[in-house]
C-alpha cells in the first residue's frame, strides 16, 4: 500500500514537472517572436508578365500563392455562374474584408490566394479552367470558390495583399 502511494506521488511529481515545462514553453513562445530566418513580415512577387486567364503558382521561400490575371469575359462568367458552388457568397471563407465579394479579390482583374487546398490541406494543381487540390477531390473556380463535390470544403483562403500602382509587384503579408 505504501509502495503504491509513493509511486502515485512520484507520478504526480513528474506530471507537474512536464506540465510546468509545457506552460513555460508556451509562454516563452508567445512572448518572443522567434521566427526562423526564412519567414518574413512580407513577400513580394513580380506579376508584370502574368498570362491572361491562366492560374500560376508563385513561390518565395516558404510561401506559395496562386495568382490569376482574369479577362473581362472571365470576370463576367464568374459573376454569372453561381450554380455548382458550395459557398458562392463566401460566407464561410477565410478572407480579408476587401475580398468579401463574388470575385473574392481587391481588384476584379486579379485573384490571389494561398496555394493550399481546403479539403486535405495539400498543394494545388492548375488546370485549364479550374484548380484542384493534389491529394484530395477539392476543385475551385478562378475566384477560388469551391465547386460542388462529394465532400464539403471551404473556398481558398485569401491573404492580405496589395499591388503596386502599375500592377507589377504583388506584396503579401502572411
Amino acid at each position: 500500500m505504501a509502495a503504491d502511494r509513493s509511486g502515485l506521488k512520484r507520478s504526480i511529481k513528474y506530471f507537474a514537472i512536464v506540465l510546468a515545462a509545457a506552460i513555460s514553453y508556451v509562454l516563452f513562445d508567445f512572448a518572443f517572436d522567434l521566427r526562423p530566418p526564412r519567414v518574413h513580415s512580407s513577400y513580394q512577387f513580380n506579376v508584370s508578365e502574368l498570362p491572361l486567364d491562366q492560374a500560376r503558382i508563385l513561390r518565395q521561400d516558404n510561401l506559395s500563392v496562386l495568382v490569376i490575371r482574369r479577362t473581362t469575359r472571365t470576370i463576367t462568367a464568374l459573376r454569372q455562374n453561381l450554380a455548382g458552388l458550395q459557398d458562392p457568397e463566401s460566407e464561410r471563407s477565410q478572407q480579408p474584408g476587401f475580398a468579401a465579394n463574388l470575385l473574392r479579390s481587391r481588384h476584379p482583374e486579379y485573384f490571389v490566394s494561398y496555394a493550399i487546398g481546403t479539403d486535405f490541406g495539400c498543394g494545388l494543381e492548375v488546370g485549364e479552367s479550374a484548380i484542384k487540390e493534389i491529394c484530395g477531390r477539392a476543385r475551385y473556380d478562378f475566384a477560388g470558390r469551391a465547386l460542388q463535390g462529394d465532400n464539403k470544403f471551404l473556398n481558398l483562403a485569401v491573404p492580405d495583399y496589395t499591388f503596386t500602382n502599375n500592377f507589377n509587384t504583388l506584396t503579401i503579408r502572411p
